[in-house]
């Protein structure tokens, strides 16, 4: 990827909308040929032109090496690599020592099975490839990537600019190069060309530093940093950092200042998107400073493609956030919608829309990131999903019925968003209806958290749901009360029952549901009328059990003062004890005699 692709013109408008666009589409533009770029071979060694290939041309297979073993250049190479690392290893002899020099000779397209030289031309690759440093498997393309792109050859060194640095080293690019080719068969082998020029190209580069090695890794891709790089260039760097932060920050706090305006004006659509954009805005800023202070630094390949690779992955991650933040705009949008409607269905789909709109989001942003910055084939990652699948289903059998808990609860609508429900012990508002779990408000403030499986296999009391609530009332007056003050308590409370404004405020149903009064039952200690009414919800979303209350209120004040105006008296619990005057019941007291001394 070039430097300047990821640079981004100074904006100059001046409205905050206009610049948030314009990072956003100067960001898409930049990161798009991202892909292509990095797959760019070198103008002199097209990857993707077929190469003519002599019919006579390979050697003979090995026997004891496997097909799969050489399908592609990565697993030529790696075959290779495992060979001549057991190889190199001193302790290791006999059998295994001979299969690796069996399996290092069946890399190459030698003349003959016999070639004597093979070993000394196995080791010189070897070393070469050691200067040129690790090989990485991404390097190098695997069977799926031969076959889209049709490869018949594939040249490993010299790639540019990958292998700038050897030019750079040498003065010139060395004789000779490491091509490995598809030969008849279908094995892909170290070309005959490079076996020949092998020897030549060993020497040339004999004399440079083993690169395999971490710490000359690590001195290769930082020394020009320390040692080239000017004082300016690290004051460049800081006061670019210093200005991006500070552009930054005050951005932030204009956009945050902007929304807060937005909120006053009754514009809670704009406050949104400029509080969405405040944050993810200053860290483009930020991220536009360090890399045009990166500019006066004096960076190797290596560390200019790493630094690029992290400036790249700020633009995408105030890209990905921006867009996250913006699933706020999308739910306020809707949620104003079903609003204005009755039913609360719509009501209970915005939530799901939202967590899958923010999930989308995520995934994608992990997928660009994974091959625009990692530099991974996602196809091949989606096409291992299908191995990992069954474990996958395996481990999330609880989320799976989680999800179908969840369907069930939206077609079932066994309650909807802000109903009254009694489930396993818990009663209170169902506040969230999400993917994996319900969340419950119980009265005394405690959040429920219950997962949606449960709802499958088990009772849902919906409190909202019930059209009416039913009082049964124990109205218990005194045992001395006459029969004809007990008949005029029955009918006192028939005709309270009966009164206007508490048939009016209870929405009684007189046809279906009228009031029931009756003297039913001689208690214990008093005597009991009962009265059953039903108080009608009808429906109605502003009519619950606090209404209820306030309506058995206006009952009992009105029962109370009609009582009290007949001479009637309430029970409560006594017992009464007879000491005397009962003829079948005498009381005999006996003194005892006093003892004198």
């Amino acid at each position: 990827m070039n430097a300047s692709s990821l640079s981004s013109n100074p904006l100059k408008a001046v409205h905050p909308w206009l610049a948030v666009l314009a990072l956003w589409a100067g960001l898409c533009v930049c990161l798009g040929p991202v892909t292509v770029m990095a797959q760019d071979a070198p103008p002199s060694a097209p990857q993707a032109e077929a190469q003519p290939i002599a019919a006579a041309d390979p050697s003979p297979p090995i026997a004891g090496i496997s097909t799969s073993a050489l399908a592609s250049p990565r697993a030529t190479m790696f075959t290779f690599l495992e060979g001549m690392n057991v190889l190199n290893d001193t302790d290791i002899r006999g059998a295994a020592r001979h299969e690796a020099e069996q399996k290092v000779q069946a890399c190459f397209n030698f003349p003959d099975a016999t070639y004597e030289p093979g070993l000394s031309i196995a080791s010189q690759t070897y070393g070469v490839l050691n200067r040129l440093g690790t090989v990485v498997p991404e390097e190098l393309p695997d069977a799926a990537e031969v076959k889209e792109l049709n490869l018949r050859q594939y040249v490993f060194f010299p790639r540019i600019p990958t292998h700038a640095w050897v030019k750079e080293k040498l003065k010139k690019y060395p004789p000779g190069q490491i091509v490995l080719a598809l030969q008849p068969d279908g094995r892909w082998l170290f070309s005959r060309p490079t076996v020949a020029e092998m020897p030549e190209l060993f020497a040339a580069m004999e004399g440079l530093e083993d690169r395999h090695s971490t710490q000359s890794q690590v001195a290769d891709l930082l020394g020009p940093t320390f040692s080239e790089t000017n004082w300016w260039g690290w004051i460049w760097l800081l006061l670019a950092i210093f200005l991006g932060l500070v552009i930054g920050k005050t951005v932030q706090g204009v956009c945050n200042a902007i929304a807060k305006r937005a909120t006053v004006r009754q514009q809670p659509v704009r406050a949104a998107i400029f509080a969405d954009a405040a944050g993810p805005v200053a860290l483009v800023l930020l991220s536009i400073g360090i890399h045009i202070g990166l500019g006066g630094l004096v960076m190797s390949d290596g560390l200019t493609d790493f630094t690029n690779r992290i400036v790249a992955f700020f633009y995408i991650l105030a890209l990905g956030w921006f867009s996250y933040n913006l699933v706020d705009v999308i739910d306020h949008w809707l949620t104003s919608i079903t609003s204005k409607t009755e039913t609360k269905i719509d009501d209970m789909v915005v939530p799901l829309i939202r967590k899958a709109l923010r999930i989308f989001l995520i995934i994608v942003f992990t997928l660009v990131v994974a091959q625009n910055v990692f530099g991974l084939n996602i196809l091949s990652f989606l096409a291992g999903l299908g191995l990992a699948g069954l474990a996958i289903s395996l481990a999330a059998q609880d989320s799976v019925k989680n999800l179908f808990g969840s369907i069930t609860v939206f077609f079932d609508k066994p309650f909807l968003l802000g109903d009254f429900i009694t489930f396993d012990g818990h009663t209170g508002g169902v506040e969230e209806i999400g993917f994996r779990s319900t969340r419950i408000r119980q009265l005394n403030g405690h959040l429920v958290t219950v997962p949606n499986m449960k709802f499958i296999d088990n009772n849902v009391e919906n409190i909202t749901a019930r059209p009416y609530i039913r009082r049964e009332m124990n109205v218990t007056i005194t045992y001395d009360t006459p029969p004809d003050q007990i008949q005029r308590a029955v009918d006192l409370l028939k005709g309270l029952l009966s009164d206007p404004q508490v048939i009016e405020v209870g929405r009684f149903d007189m046809e279906k549901f009228p009031p029931r009064v009756a003297f039913n039952e001689l208690n214990a200690d008093s005597l009991n009328i009962k009265a059953f009414y039903w108080y009608q919800l009808a429906g109605d979303k502003d009519r619950g059990f606090f209404t209820y209350m306030e309506h058995s209120q206006l009952v009992n004040m009105k029962l109370f003062a009609a009582f009290a105006e007949a001479g009637i008296d309430f029970a409560f619990p006594t017992q009464t004890i007879y000491l005397a005057n009962d003829e079948k019941r005498q009381l005999a007291v006996r003194m005892l005699e006093s003892r004198g001394e």
